[in-house]
């Protein structure tokens, strides 16, 4: 009788998720096969700004998830080339309109324009902390391989079942019209679930997406180690992007989320250039450090977002314990992947998972 090591299995979509579980499986033992569109981490996973919390999840489902996570990034960070560092983390209150007298007291240096006008400590370097997650991905995708797993680049166009039973998976159908056979299928497509849901008789969960952009710079001179928060005021109202200094002398904005409809794939997503601009601004407005600095990369990615308040992590049910899911991490993606890939993991090969998954269940969101 077949065991779970001996089945094959199929994870599609290449990100943080795809490539954790990849990576988990294969430590387990498993053989598995990645297939990605576009390239590992080409979306929302290669794109994000990396920052890493503890217990700011804490109070939600989530919250174990978090913490568990947050200690496999460190134990990862250490063994991964990942740019993982602790961070301290500030939340300041800028006002493009109008500037303060005086100095913020305890403040960076660098955080030095009179725009900024109160500042509070959030996160210290014990719980806070930053990861590269394209590196991250890269390193979970590598490991992987050096472990058996196989990357095919290329779009799946949908799922083979059995020609007597639509709910026993055969494989994957690939655009050039090959099949990857697997026993087990794995979901990990983030927003693009949804276009995914189009392969079954019974639909997945729902995941909505929302655009996101981002910068990264090259300060005029280094700067600490810092995330910051920003609750700031223009003659627009307030927004909340977030800058993080990065350990390669990069510094990386994010913010101005919009509901522009999800592209096809990963490659044809076009950011909205006046929110890059602006991005640029608000760095000026906080640092003059940052101020006129080189534009290095201008982007956008699409937050999966989740039909409730928490991701979909587990087994989906009607599919005879072949399919899984793991998609709708919103912004917590990166933080959350090391332990939904372990989690997700341990429950294909054991049947349980060191990690509480009950609280994500597909059969919840159903």
């Amino acid at each position: 009788m077949a065991t779970s090591l001996d089945k094959k299995i199929v994870i599609v979509g290449g990100g943080m998720m795809g490539c954790s579980t990849a990576y988990h499986l294969t430590c387990l033992g498993a053989h598995c096969t990645l297939v990605e569109r576009t390239s590992i981490a080409c979306a929302a996973s290669g794109k994000a700004g990396g920052f890493l919390a503890r217990s700011w999840c804490d109070g939600t489902a989530s919250g174990p998830l978090a913490r568990a996570s947050f200690e496999l990034h460190k134990q990862y960070g250490a063994e991964f080339d990942c740019d993982f560092r602790p961070v301290d983390t500030l939340e300041l209150s800028v006002d493009a309109l109008k500037k303060r007298k005086g100095s913020l007291g305890a403040a960076p240096e660098w955080i030095d324009k009179g725009n900024v006008r109160s500042m509070r400590v959030t996160g210290s370097t014990s719980d806070t902390a930053q990861v590269h997650p394209r590196k991250l991905c890269e390193s979970f995708m590598r490991k992987a391989e050096a472990n058996g797993c196989s990357l095919v680049l290329a779009e799946v166009t949908g799922v083979e079942f059995s020609p007597t039973d639509s709910t026993t998976i055969q494989g994957v159908r690939l655009a050039d019209g090959q099949v990857i056979l697997c026993d087990i299928l794995v979901l990990t497509l983030g927003p693009w679930t949804n276009l995914a849901s189009q392969w079954f008789d019974y639909r997945l969960p729902p995941i909505g997406a929302e655009r996101a952009h981002s910068i990264v710079v090259t300060p005029k001179v280094p700067v600490t180690a810092h995330a910051l928060f920003l609750e700031y005021k223009d003659d627009a109202g307030f927004h909340h992007p977030e800058v993080y200094s990065r350990p390669d002398g990069t510094v990386y904005l994010c913010g101005f989320n919009d509901s522009v409809p999800l592209p096809e794939s990963a490659d044809q997503i076009k950011p909205n250039e006046e929110s890059l601009c602006r991005l640029q601004r608000i760095g000026g407005q906080v640092s003059s450090v940052l101020q006129d600095c080189e534009l290095l990369v201008g982007q956008a990615c699409y937050l999966p977002i989740p039909p409730e308040s928490d991701p979909i992590i587990g087994k989906v049910p009607h599919y005879n314990g072949q399919l899984y899911i793991a998609a709708g991490h919103y912004c917590w993606g990166i933080l959350n992947g090391p332990a939904t890939g372990k989690g997700l993991a341990e429950l294909i090969v054991n049947g349980n998972s060191s990690i509480d998954l009950s609280p994500f269940e597909p059969a919840n969101f159903l």
